[in-house]
């Protein structure tokens, strides 16, 4: 659940929001001239928050892999390598002439 509090309100009693938070297990939506401002959330949310977008980039990737093992099913790895291997190339040779026109 997310409350609402002004910002004049945690500087008057941040110890009281912060209790919030943590006890209360609430998420904490400050806000600045009316404006959604910052959120304090407790250790433990936050870590949930984190865990929960980890997990998504993992199911992410896994489908992916899925994916290009569908797609490279009929081309043999060694071709398969020598494709990375040039991409890679390519990829670092982009680099490099990208660094040495920033310079």
């Amino acid at each position: 659940m997310t409350v609402t509090v002004p910002i004049t309100e945690l500087k008057q009693r941040t110890g009281s929001v912060l209790s919030k938070a943590v006890i209360d297990r609430q998420d904490i939506l400050i806000e600045r001239y009316g404006q959604e401002y910052v959120v304090i959330l407790s250790r433990e949310r936050y870590q949930e928050l984190l865990d929960a977008a980890q997990s998504r980039l993992r199911l992410q990737f896994k489908e992916a892999q899925q994916e290009v093992y569908q797609v490279t099913k009929d081309i043999p790895t060694e071709e398969i390598e020598e494709m990375v291997e040039s991409a890679v190339a390519e990829s670092r040779q982009a680099r490099a002439d990208a660094d040495a026109g920033s310079s």
